[in-house]
């Protein structure tokens, strides 16, 4: 981990985004920390935690109710062993956010080597309804794989790519036998849900045509794009300008190939949204670093 220099200086003792004082009380509780499962809602984090807690502890999560470590509604923060599971929102913009407090209360507790993992649903293009993805490289809408941020008046673009040996080692994981298909490739970040994506049923109508956009589909296709969501450029460039290896996980509930509209029951959804957890499970549970 690659921290900010200037944070040896400045006398913090609260983390606002999180609403922590910064006791030694406090930072003990995220001290030895190995692994950062991000996802979207705190209730996919307290899922993904009692899943954890059964597989990696051996506690009945009839007799486990995780608990949020931080004061705020915006994020939920539970941990499980050496392993934090996260909320970080919708979009690059939070979870920005969510990757600054998260990486300063980890260096303030103590921990030098962490990895992070975000765990979460997509738009496929490509690839049926189900399939895990696993990014490699992370691109922008403008299919540069770099993220654009502003610092007062200057454009700044930070590359994207994400840790392929990370990667590797996570699916090598995974069963051979394993039930559902997953893929490595890479994905879009996009600005937003509906018009960021091309989608014809958001509230306002979107400016390309379906011919503009079957086009634009076949060409991130030939890049080996797989799925539209809406946070790998952000995780990406911050991770990895503080030298962090990271990852994403995220099964696709929609084929955008074919439409906007998801077609799966809610029985089937819940079912994939489990299948990328499956997977990040299984690659911590093959750790030999993972504690109790």
């Amino acid at each position: 981990m690659q921290i900010n220099p200037l944070l040896n200086t400045i006398p913090e003792h609260d983390l606002y985004l999180f609403k922590l004082d910064l006791t030694p009380e406090n930072l003990d509780k995220f001290r030895g920390i190995r692994y950062v499962i991000m996802q979207g809602s705190s209730k996919r984090a307290a899922v993904l935690a009692k899943k954890l807690a059964k597989s990696v502890l051996n506690i009945d999560n009839r007799l486990f109710e995780p608990v949020n470590l931080v004061n705020t509604s915006n994020f939920a923060v539970y941990r499980i062993g050496n392993i934090l599971s996260v909320s970080h929102g919708m979009g690059n913009v939070t979870i920005d956010a969510l990757l600054h407090a998260i990486t300063k209360l980890l260096h303030y507790a103590g921990n030098t080597e962490v990895e992070y993992i975000r765990v979460g649903t997509s738009g496929g293009i490509g690839v049926e309804p189900g399939t895990v993805v696993v990014t490699k490289n992370a691109f922008m809408p403008n299919l540069e794989a770099y993220y654009t941020t502003y610092e007062l008046d200057q454009r700044i673009d930070t590359p994207t790519n994400l840790d392929h040996a990370l990667v590797e080692r996570l699916l090598a994981a995974q069963p051979k036998d394993i039930s559902f298909p997953i893929v490595v490739g890479n994905s879009i970040a996009a600005d937003d849900f509906y018009l960021g994506q091309c989608r014809y049923d958001g509230a306002m109508r979107a400016r390309k045509d379906a011919d503009y956009r079957a086009k634009f589909f076949a060409k991130v296709h030939e890049l080996d794009i797989c799925n539209f969501e809406m946070e790998s450029s952000a995780l990406a460039a911050f991770c990895n300008r503080a030298k962090i290896p990271a990852t994403m996980i995220a099964v696709t509930l929609v084929n955008r190939f074919e439409g906007d509209q998801i077609k799966s029951s809610a029985e089937q959804l819940v079912e994939f949204s489990e299948r990328s957890q499956q997977v990040v499970i299984n690659y911590l549970l093959s750790r030999k670093d993972l504690s109790n």
